[in-house]
């Protein structure tokens, strides 16, 4: 039977597609040595127990057990979860924002493929792009856009720090904003190098959203408010040409593919109804268990008390273990570690790819994922940059990221060879 261009595009050798069967057939089989790869947050056994006693509470509410069950909720999401979303952010950061400025969706993933293609593609007979700012960025919105080349990117300053540790910065310089760009978008801090883009940064990106009428949009997933998982110095921003993408899960909860998204009324009640086309209604399940968390505000406790802790303690370990293991004489550096639950390891000047390192890591049970796919609006085979780094999942127990990086070190030394 044949595809169409839609179902050929959609069914082809996606990134997001090989980290995901990596990570599922990894987990399935044998028990890898090192388990770098995939995004799965780290099961923390102080929010688990919260979630079972919020389960359980429900649990024991035959009204409240029916609903999350048995009822659909409406397109734009669960009526009290978004009340308790619009308090939450409005106490927290004083955004102003009414229930018309948020729309909840099954998951930021699919959040996102409904929003980049409301914005991108034709329109009008002329073809429109998502700007990404700075890359590498996410993996998952490489494949997102239903027409191919609908991204536009620009590559970055890189500051190098020290022997072994750099610095991706916004080149404005580079930036070339014109009628074909749809919205500039970025994930703060950076999934993959956990790059922060600075408060003065942001600011110079909202203003150029505000002078072309077009969405700022900050993927938040592991940043502000919950999981927090994001240097001090960050601040949260917010206007009319804003869009701020938040999820749950990175505070514990991915299987329950909840996305939540905040901006101007008439773009997230156009998304709502994309939602209502696609979906129906968002999954129920996660939005009950956590609605009086965020009410509360509990949930920025825990983030605060148990989740920023635990990954600040596993940074700090891993980041002391792979610069001890890792050649001291070879130019690898690691990106400045500002955020999210990975490290993004450089091979300056190595003689081999990144797919190359990640298949002879794979062949020693160490996972992790190459860095090819993370440079949407890139063509990678001029930027030598884009071949020459990995993503590392640091969230791991001592002994596995010490058992990883001894073979991490012989496989970087490998690449210089």
């Amino acid at each position: 039977m044949q595809l169409s261009d839609f179902g050929k595009q959609m069914s082809s050798d996606a990134g997001i597609l090989t980290l995901m069967d990596d990570l599922g057939k990894a987990l399935a089989g044998d028990k890898p040595l090192a388990m770098f790869g995939g995004g799965n947050p780290a099961q923390i056994p102080a929010v688990t127990n919260v979630m079972k006693h919020e389960l359980e509470l429900i649990m024991a509410d035959d009204a409240r057990l029916a609903a999350m069950l048995g009822n659909y909720d409406t397109p734009q999401g669960n009526d009290h979860f978004i009340d308790a979303i619009v308090k939450l952010v409005n106490r927290e950061y004083n955004l102003g924002v009414t229930r018309d400025n948020v729309a909840v969706t099954p998951g930021s993933q699919n959040g996102f493929y409904m929003l980049f293609n409301m914005l991108a593609g034709q329109t009008n007979g002329a073809k429109r792009k998502i700007m990404l700012p700075i890359v590498p960025e996410y993996i998952g919105y490489r494949d997102q856009m239903i027409e191919p080349d609908s991204f536009v990117s620009v590559r970055p300053r890189i500051d190098k720090i020290g022997q072994h540790e750099f610095k991706y910065r916004i080149d404005f310089d580079a930036m070339q904003i014109d009628e074909s760009v749809a919205a500039i978008a970025l994930s703060r801090p950076t999934n993959p190098s956990g790059n922060v883009v600075t408060d003065d940064e942001l600011s110079k990106l909202a203003e150029l959203a505000r002078q072309h009428d077009i969405p700022l949009i900050i993927d938040g997933a592991y940043g502000l408010p919950f999981p927090g998982v994001i240097i001090k110095s960050a601040g949260q921003h917010f206007d009319n040409h804003t869009i701020l993408s938040l999820s749950l899960s990175k505070v514990g909860l991915p299987s329950s593919r909840v996305g939540i998204f905040i901006g101007p009324p008439a773009l997230m009640k156009a998304l709502s109804s994309i939602s209502a086309i696609l979906n129906l209604a968002s999954p129920g399940i996660g939005q009950y268990l956590v609605t009086q968390l965020i009410d509360s505000g509990e949930i920025m406790t825990l983030a605060r008390n148990e989740i920023q802790p635990f990954y600040a303690d596993r940074q700090q370990q891993a980041w002391e273990i792979f610069n001890q293991k890792l050649p001291g004489d070879l130019p690898w550096r690691l990106h400045s570690y500002e955020g999210t639950y990975f490290f993004w390891l450089w091979c300056e000047g190595a003689q081999k790819t990144s797919k190359q390192l990640y298949d002879y890591l794979k062949e020693h049970s160490v996972i992790v994922v190459p860095g090819e796919s993370f440079f949407p609006g890139q063509n990678i085979e001029e930027w030598d940059h884009a071949r020459q780094c990995i993503r590392i999942n640091f969230s791991r127990p001592d002994e596995e990221l010490e058992a990883g990086a001894i073979i991490l070190a012989e496989a970087v030394r490998w690449m210089y060879n």
